[in-house]
């Protein structure tokens, strides 16, 4: 009954993260060159990955957002939006 119980709890979870997801096309559209890391994490949410790298004072760094319907990559020079890229399924 235990492991009943635990198997629909962590379904439920799931059901809730992917229904509450900021990740859609409307949002990556507000996404603009200059935004700051947090004001984009603001309106798309944590990202799934992000890789970063710095020489000489100058920090670049990709965030990832995947799910099952879409793959978005936000790149950011010193702190700020460089480019973004995304794909809806």
């Amino acid at each position: 009954m235990k492991n009943i119980f635990t198997t629909l709890s962590t379904i439920a979870v799931l059901i809730l993260v992917t229904a509450c997801s900021k990740l859609t096309e409307d949002n990556l559209q507000k996404i603009h060159n200059g935004m700051s890391t947090d004001e984009v994490k603001a309106i798309l949410g944590t990202p799934t990955d992000v890789q970063s790298s710095g020489a000489l004072g100058i920090t670049g760094s990709t965030y990832t957002y995947h799910t099952s319907t879409s793959d978005v990559k936000i790149t950011f020079l010193n702190d700020k939006v460089i480019a973004t890229e995304g794909d809806f399924k």
